[in-house]
Formats: structure tokens, C-alpha cells, sequence
């Protein structure tokens, strides 16, 4: 065996000089413990030592650091609304203004007498709460307020009433577990000087579900502004947070957006995924003529497919049902999304992150070195991502991508006016779809009517080139029952067009033709419009003429 090296001297003092420090530490906490309990002794208050206590992260967030720190509290236990506290010196100057910070959030406090060593230990706990880098937040919603939502929660009005009557965090999981239910898109929570609005963004409209007394709100503002970590203590700038809530067999990835406004934080809560039902080509709404043109196109092994239309027009679900489509075991896809709104498996899908400085352009770049055969980039956005997109698009990939223009069309102006060569555009892009939502009537309420003169005029105007000879006797309308919440509407469907560029295109875009000179030549060679796709779902029932004309 080796002989150990022997222990120098100098080795030895260190030890005996550790030790000692030790020792001196265990004896100063105990002095401050011994203190801490005779100050218990004079205000009257229990004593309890927090090293090992399993402090609640939740309730240890609702003071920020700093105020903990020059107040000397500690809040580490949280049950609905009662709290406790560690406090060093009830004294305090500055304990009282974090007391009435608690106090104004509608929290009930109990008070403990701590030693600074207990406060020293419990701050330290704040790095686990700030650390963005943990990962997003899981939030299970109870078994209890699944069955409450999927089967006690018939309507709008019964989960209104049913808010009222539960405790804040029930209320929490029944305010996610109804909005998942119902279909709804975004969550709103809008305080005003007496009282909140709590709205629910259903079929692309906002609805009302509750009226809430003000003095509720703080409570659940920092409720969700922990779960979706962000700073509860900031309140006049805007924050972004996420968190996820698992439903059964699935879960909801939620994008959190919070505001200042002059009565507190306005809150909106995107659901990310839902109506995901719609991720196939045959439940989009879409007509023959135009699906089998975008079947044709997503067959071709490169060119530039774009989806058109305002912020919540569906363009990212199109996208989808057309990747579910081109999906195969033999194919690579690779997306690049900001942010990740559906999870396909068997592709691999990529999020935007702005602290690394990866946005679009740069994204796709990274995506092309992975010599993927299908590439999808969330939106077009700036030249550097158009020119790196069409050029993609001509070197052996299919590419997927958004824009915002007002119709098919407007993609190529759009296109010139952030920089893109006609010469670049004509030859990469392959098709355009443009779209809007309309809401489906509701098939247990919708009621028949017999139109107009006037009415039959404009549906005979607009359809006369597809349809010359045909009859309009009856159309809908809206009418509202449970079933629908009342709204007498319920789903969406898609109202396109579909613009694909051929030889005759090429020219007229190589050549700078004004965009007027292009939809017509399109309108010649049969393209439908938006507008006209709508008529005819209205004199197929699906929808009101009311409601297409909100939206097109």
C-alpha cells in the first residue's frame, strides 16, 4: 500500500482554525435563537426557528426580497387566505408597510417571532422563485374541479355562479378547467374601480362570465403572476409570463400578458392549442376546387406556401393541417414558431428565444445546416427572413410561412415593400391562402328566414360567375340558446381564397404588374374570393350574412 502523505503543520492550524469558526457560527446562532425566544416572551408572539421548515415558494413570493430584507419578515405558509410570518423585530419600522401590502391583497395574517439566522436561511429560498431557467411551470388542476367544469358547469352562467361560492385557489383551477372546456381562446380578467370582469374569448368573441367584487382581485392576480413567474412586486410596466395546466390526458401550454391600467394589472391568458380539432384539411372549411390545388402544391418537393390574414384569422392552424397532410416517416420537418401553439408529433418543432438573439432570420438559417425537406417559419416579419425563405424555397425545400396582408394578392406588394426582387418572389412562391374565421351557427337554435329582395340581388351579384342559375330560398340566422352559451353561434369555419401563381403570374410579378392587374387575372382563371366563399357558406347554413359581414 502507498504511505499517505503526512499532515503539515500549516495543514493542522487550518483545520483547528475551521473547526473553530464552526464552533463560534453554532454559538452565535444559538444567541440569536436564545433572543429570538425571549423576544417572544415580550410581544407576546410564538417563537418558531425556520432552519429545515418547508417554506411555501407561493407564500414566500408575495413579499419581494428586497421589502423582506429591510422588513425583516418571512412569509412562509400559505392556506387560501391566511398566512404566516416570521418577523425579527416587530419594531420595525418598515414591517408595517409590508403588513399593509398583505392587508390590501385580502390576505389574513398569523405573526411568529424568527432569529436573524432564520431570516439569513429562509431569503436564500428567493433564487428558486426569480431562476428563470427552471423550466415552465406545471399547474394540475384537481380532479374535483375537472368533474365540477366537464360535468356540473352546463353553461356560462352556472360557472359564474359557481365562482362566487368557492375559495380563491378552487376558483383559479374553475376559471382554467371552464375556459379549457368551453373551446375558449384567451381568458381576460379587467379590473375597474368597484369591481372585475372575468371574459372568455369563445368562437373569437369576447363573453362575459363573471362580475366580481374588486377585493378579490389582487388575490388572484398574484396568484397567477406567481404561477406564470412573473415579478409580483412589478406592477407598472408590462410582463409576459407561461405556465402549463395538464387536463386529463392533455396539456394547455398558457401565454400570460399582464398591463397597467389606472385600477391594477389587466390580465389575458392565451390557451394555447385549443381547436387543435381542426388540424386537417377536410375539417378547415375549405372548397374542392381550392383543396385540391393546396393538395397538389404540398405534393411538389420545394416553393414558398403562405397563409394571409389578420392576428387571430387561423393562419397558423392552416399551416398545421397542411404539415399533418405532407407528414412522413421519409421526410424531415422542421418549424420555427413564436410561440409553439401545437405539438405534432413526428416533427420537430423549434421556439423563438430572444435571449440568445435567434429570431426568425436567424432561426431559419440554423434550420436550413439541419438539411431538413420541410421547413415552416412562424411569419415572414422582415427582408432578411423573405430572402433566406425564397431562397429556400428554390433550392429544394418546401416552405410554410405567414404574412399579413388584407387578401391572397396582397402578398406580393407586401413582399416588394420589406425589400424582396420580383425576380426572387415570382420563381419561389408557389401558393397563397388567404382567410378569415366566421362563426358557425349553432345547429340546435339556428333559425330560417326567407330573404330579401335586396338580399338575393347581392348574393346573385357575387356568385353569378360560379353559380349563374341558382336559387336562394331560404338563408339563417342566430338566434341563442344553452347549448351556445346564448350566442346562437357555435365553432368557427374558414373563408378563404386561394391564389397559385403559374407561368402567367411568374410574368405579371417579374414585370412589377400593380396588384389590381394580378386579382384580376386570378379572378379570371377562377380564383373565389373571400367574400364569395362566405356568401355561399351562408346559403349553406353555416353561417349568418350578419356574421360574415362583421368579419369580411
Amino acid at each position: 500500500m502507498p504511505l499517505q502523505k503526512p499532515i503539515s503543520e500549516e495543514e493542522l492550524k487550518e483545520e483547528r482554525e475551521e473547526k473553530l469558526q464552526e464552533k463560534l457560527k453554532s454559538l452565535r446562532e444559538k444567541e440569536l435563537e436564545r433572543e429570538a425566544v425571549s423576544k417572544s416572551n415580550i410581544f407576546q408572539l410564538p417563537y418558531i426557528s425556520l432552519k429545515g421548515f418547508p417554506i411555501d415558494l407561493e407564500a414566500l413570493s408575495l413579499i419581494p426580497k428586497e421589502m423582506a430584507q429591510s422588513a425583516q419578515i418571512i412569509v412562509f405558509s400559505k392556506k387560501n387566505e391566511e398566512l404566516q410570518a416570521g418577523i425579527v423585530n416587530p419594531g420595525n419600522p418598515e414591517l408595517k408597510k409590508a403588513v399593509e401590502k398583505l392587508k390590501s391583497e385580502g390576505f389574513l395574517c398569523s405573526f411568529f417571532i424568527i432569529s436573524q439566522a432564520s431570516l439569513n436561511y429562509a431569503l436564500n429560498f428567493y433564487r428558486q422563485i426569480i431562476r428563470p431557467k427552471q423550466g415552465i411551470k406545471k399547474v394540475e388542476i384537481g380532479k374535483e374541479a375537472l368533474v365540477l367544469a366537464a360535468e356540473k358547469i352546463k353553461n356560462l352562467a352556472e360557472l359564474n355562479q359557481k365562482i362566487r361560492q368557492i375559495s380563491l385557489s378552487e376558483s383559479i383551477s374553475l376559471i382554467l378547467a371552464g375556459a379549457a372546456k368551453a373551446g375558449a381562446s384567451d381568458i381576460h380578467l379587467e379590473p375597474e374601480e368597484k369591481k372585475f370582469f372575468l371574459r372568455y374569448r369563445l368562437d373569437g368573441v369576447l363573453q362575459i362570465v363573471a362580475e366580481m367584487p374588486i377585493d378579490l382581485f389582487p388575490k388572484i392576480l398574484s396568484r397567477i403572476k406567481f404561477l406564470a413567474g412573473i415579478k409580483i412586486n412589478i406592477t407598472d410596466v408590462p410582463q409576459d409570463g407561461r405556465f402549463t395546466i395538464s387536463l386529463k390526458d392533455k396539456e394547455i401550454d398558457l401565454r400570460i400578458s399582464t398591463l397597467p391600467t389606472p385600477y391594477g394589472e389587466s390580465v389575458v391568458m392565451r390557451l394555447l392549442g385549443i381547436g387543435a380539432y381542426g388540424l386537417t384539411l377536410d375539417k378547415l372549411g375549405l372548397r374542392r376546387r381550392e383543396g385540391k390545388i393546396l393538395e397538389k402544391e404540398i405534393q411538389k418537393p420545394n416553393g414558398l406556401i403562405l397563409t394571409t390574414g389578420p392576428t387571430g384569422s387561423g393562419k397558423t392552424t392552416t399551416l398545421y393541417a397542411l404539415i399533418n397532410k405532407k407528414k412522413s416517416p421519409k421526410i424531415k420537418i422542421i418549424t420555427l414558431e413564436d410561440p409553439v401553439e401545437y405539438r405534432i408529433e413526428g416533427i420537430t418543432q423549434t421556439q423563438l428565444n430572444p435571449e440568445v438573439k435567434m429570431d426568425f432570420a436567424r432561426g431559419l438559417r440554423a434550420i436550413l445546416r439541419q438539411n431538413p425537406d420541410v421547413v415552416m417559419v412562424g411569419e415572414i416579419r422582415d427582408l432578411e427572413t423573405a430572402e433566406v425563405a425564397c431562397q429556400a424555397a428554390q433550392t429544394g425545400h418546401l416552405v410554410f410561412s405567414t404574412l399579413h396582408t388584407n387578401d391572397a394578392t396582397g402578398v406580393i406588394p407586401r413582399l416588394m415593400t420589406i425589400g424582396a426582387r420580383p425576380y426572387i418572389i415570382a420563381p419561389a412562391l408557389r401558393v397563397v391562402i388567404a382567410q378569415r374565421l366566421v362563426r358557425r351557427l349553432c345547429l340546435f337554435c339556428r333559425t330560417e328566414y326567407q330573404p330579401d329582395k335586396n338580399e338575393i340581388e347581392k348574393f346573385k351579384k357575387e356568385l353569378s360567375k360560379f353559380f349563374p342559375k341558382k336559387e336562394i330560398k331560404k338563408l339563417y340566422k342566430a338566434k341563442g340558446c344553452k347549448r351556445c352559451h346564448m350566442s346562437g353561434f357555435s365553432g368557427r369555419v374558414g373563408i378563404y381564397e386561394v391564389f397559385e401563381n403559374n407561368e402567367k403570374m411568374e410574368q405579371l410579378i417579374s414585370q412589377r404588374a400593380p396588384v389590381q392587374e394580378i386579382s384580376k387575372a386570378a379572378k379570371d382563371q377562377g380564383m373565389m374570393t373571400m367574400r364569395q366563399d362566405g356568401f355561399l357558406k351562408v346559403i349553406e347554413g353555416i353561417t349568418s350574412l350578419d356574421e360574415l359581414n362583421r368579419v369580411a
